[in-house]
């Protein structure tokens, strides 16, 4: 069996916690630390080395694009009709949806960078992805591309913006389509409501007798005024009433009358024959109260007198129509101008009676009638007035919509915002990779750290030493 290694002696100890513990008296500790330190450091910078002289240079392209932050609203009034408005809220007015985040998605997509790719001649593998950033509180988006030349860089940026561009024109052309397909639906829907109701107005109109409601209300204004005509001729028509009886009682005799003695009056036959007539009473008389009633004169003169009142009454029969006998009797006066003149004024009196009486009873007629088309009206004055406004309602709910139509379609980024280029894609002067500063601080850290566990590693191994050897 082996014998236990002595205390304090490092003969017995493993190899590798020989090579952990070296002794500071151990002569060979230095030259092994060199190797050490010079392996790791070797591993730090033949990798950065050969990567500055194998790799391949790497440009870089950028460009900034920026969206608006305000929405657009419109508002068109219809006289008459109604009112259309439209409103594009603005893209950041939603906190759960941001617009910057959407166009990050999309130019990420495998679909636009393929379509980028095309427009070079290249892979999806080879045109890459681009590097996007976002800045908050802002809206710009900031975007990079890269290349093996600065001029394919830039070429790649610009194929992915024209892309970007080209797939937003392309969605909303076809949001826009879609929703004319919906506003077509739904505008049919109001057409189709607004034939029914102007169908219904125009069966209604051909049969009935009112096609406006302004006739309604001007048949009900005329029937106003014949009223207020009917009250004035009849208070016409009573005053002269009264100055017809008043005329009429002071000359003894009816306006019927007084015309009627004018008539006769103006007859010269009739007039021979009253004068023969009074000159024959007049002998009558004298005849018999000189010889009595049974003198043959008195006989004669009696024939002679009912011969000529029969053709007074016959010439009466002719004019007049014998209407009164009292007339021969009355007309045997001897007439004055005075008088005449009252007559004239009397039968002038009466027949202005007899024409405001006329024109009452037409009046009255009048009234009746259009009372009763008014009645037999009011129903299809109120059915005219109800089509009317359901054909009203129907085209200011079609004209509101087709104007809210054609205003929906003056804004075509609702949902997808307008985003305009800031920076045009640069084109690198000096490649971004590999970046030579980079590397070599990155060496030289590397490099740090490593003598840096190598001072930590020599200046400890006394403790531990002292420590394993008192254990």
């Amino acid at each position: 069996m082996d014998k236990a290694p002595a205390t304090g002696s490092l003969h017995g100890i493993p190899r590798l916690r020989r090579l952990q513990l070296w002794s500071h008296r151990n002569r060979r500790r230095g030259p092994r630390y060199v190797t050490i330190s010079v392996i790791a450091l070797a591993c730090v910078w033949l990798p950065a080395i050969a990567y500055l002289m194998l790799a391949t240079p790497s440009y870089t392209s950028k460009w900034t694009l920026i969206l608006p932050g305000k929405g657009a609203g419109s508002s068109i009034n219809l006289a008459d009709i109604g009112q259309a408005s439209t409103i594009a809220a603005s893209p950041y007015g939603s906190p759960s949806i941001s617009p910057q985040v959407n166009y990050k998605e999309l130019v990420s997509s495998d679909g636009v960078i393929l379509a980028a790719a095309e427009k070079l001649d290249m892979t999806a593998k080879e045109f890459g992805k681009p590097r996007i950033k976002l800045v908050d509180q802002t809206s710009l988006i900031y975007l990079s591309m890269t290349g093996s030349e600065p001029d394919i860089a830039r070429a790649k940026a610009r194929a992915l913006n024209e892309t970007l561009l080209e797939l937003l024109e392309r969605l909303r052309t076809d949001e826009i389509q879609q929703r004319e397909t919906g506003f077509d639906n739904m505008l049919q829907g109001f057409r189709i409501k607004l034939d029914q109701a102007r169908n219904a107005l125009l069966k209604h109109q051909s049969q009935s007798d009112i096609v406006a409601s302004g006739q309604f209300e001007q048949l009900t204004l005329s029937i106003e005024q014949l009223y207020l005509e009917r009250a004035r001729v009849k208070a016409d028509l009573e005053e002269m009433r009264g100055q017809v009886q008043r005329l009429a009682a002071n000359l003894g005799l009816t306006a019927q009358q007084a015309g009627d003695a004018l008539i006769l009056q103006n007859d010269r036959l009739f007039q021979n024959s009253l004068d023969e007539y009074s000159e024959s009473r007049l002998l009558l008389n004298s005849y018999a109260n000189k010889w009595g009633d049974k003198h043959p004169e008195v006989h004669k003169e009696k024939s002679r007198l009912a011969a000529t009142r029969r053709t007074m009454q016959q010439r009466i029969d002719a004019l007049i129509q014998g209407r009164n006998d009292e007339l021969i009797e009355l007309l045997q006066l001897e007439g004055d101008t005075t008088r005449n003149a009252l007559f004239e004024n009397l039968i002038n009196l009466d027949a202005r009676r007899m024409g405001l009486e006329e024109k009452f009873n037409e009046l009255l007629r009048l009234i009746t009638e259009m009372q009763k088309k008014l009645n037999d009206l009011t129903g299809n004055a109120a059915i005219l007035d109800d089509l009317k406004r359901d054909h009203q309602v129907a085209e200011a709910v079609f004209s509101s919509a087709l104007a809210r139509v054609d205003t929906g379609k003056s804004d075509i980024y609702v949902s997808y915002p307008l985003v305009q280029l800031l920076d045009l894609p640069t084109l690198p002067e000096k490649p971004t990779s590999p970046n030579t500063l980079l590397v070599i601080a990155g060496a030289l850290t590397g490099s740090l750290f490593v003598l840096t566990g190598l001072v930590l590693m020599w200046i400890r191994k006394p403790l531990l030493h002292k420590i394993l050897k008192n254990a």
